[in-house]
């Protein structure tokens, strides 16, 4: 099991400090989330809560997650780095495998690139990009992409994203994992075909169907290829971990600086080295 710590909401004046301190308590990795904007009215309901309301607010802290990765890669060594999530089809690829391709070779080959196909339509519409089509598009994008930031001449003609052969450079040295994020039908079988598959956080119970889902998916086509599974787990007991690992979760996330009720507190930095430093402390 692959232990990382989220580092989503966490004030930017606290951050480095934090994944310095997860490097030394052992911790695999940390992850990174990604929005552009908080509406002061929200019109779209979130995906991912029963009542469809976010649970932070405008001023929660939400850095861009490959500047920050490139950032905290220089000020740790070991750590590996993972968004969760990264909104692709917000973005024109080519920002995209500029920004990866730039803080892959910096970190020396630590990232993954976890991705979903985003809720929030305001800020698509902020960037010019088309919300109702964000799933296909994705799909066109990861089909070029990897070859694009491995820095070799690259050509496409789709739908969505058609361009003539072109090279951008540095290039990576190895390809950046890509994992996927979500629960519908099409966002499984995106992850099937990619590196690996992404939860949010779940009560260990609700862990084990997801699981064996998305292994229903990748049998259809027999793929013995590495694949990562990740999920949260809330109020883990002692045994959760070694439960979830003998039924194929590869990777989990600390989400440790929620209150009870799931919101975002702002607190210091005392306490979240605190909370951290236990979970370490009782899992590792």
């Amino acid at each position: 099991m692959k232990f990382w710590q989220s580092l989503v909401f966490v004030e930017i004046d606290q951050v480095i400090a934090l994944a310095q301190f997860c490097e030394e308590l052992g911790f695999y990795g940390v992850s990174v989330a990604d929005h552009l904007v908080t509406t002061k009215v929200q019109s779209d309901d979130y995906f991912f809560r029963e009542d469809g309301n976010i649970f932070w607010n405008p001023e929660t802290h939400w850095p861009d997650p490959w500047a920050l990765t490139t950032a905290l890669s220089q000020q740790c060594q070991q750590l590996n780095f993972l968004s969760s999530i990264f909104i692709l089809p917000m973005r024109d690829p080519f920002s995209v495998a500029k920004a990866l391709s730039t803080a892959a070779c910096l970190s020396n080959n630590r990232i993954t690139m976890g991705i979903g196909v985003g809720w929030q339509k305001a800020e698509f519409e902020l960037l010019g990009q088309d919300f109702h089509t964000r799933g296909k598009r994705t799909d066109e994008m990861l089909q070029f992409l990897p070859q694009l930031m491995r820095g070799e001449m690259t050509e496409f003609h789709g739908t969505f994203y058609d361009f003539d052969a072109l090279q951008m450079s540095p290039g990576t040295k190895q390809d950046i994992p890509i994992m996927v994020g979500g629960y519908a039908e099409a966002a499984l079988r995106r992850a099937a075909r990619h590196d690996g598959w992404m939860a949010t956080s779940h009560v260990e119970a609700e862990i084990y169907p997801l699981l064996e889902k998305i292994k229903a998916i990748r049998a259809e086509h027999d793929d013995k290829r590495p694949f990562d599974l990740w999920s949260g787990v809330k109020q883990p007991e002692q045994d959760s971990f070694k439960r979830l690992e003998a039924a194929g979760l590869t990777m989990t996330n600390g989400t440790n600086f929620l209150d009870d009720q799931g919101r975002v507190v702002p607190s210091s930095l005392d306490d979240k080295k605190r909370k951290v430093e236990a979970f370490a402390k009782q899992f590792f």
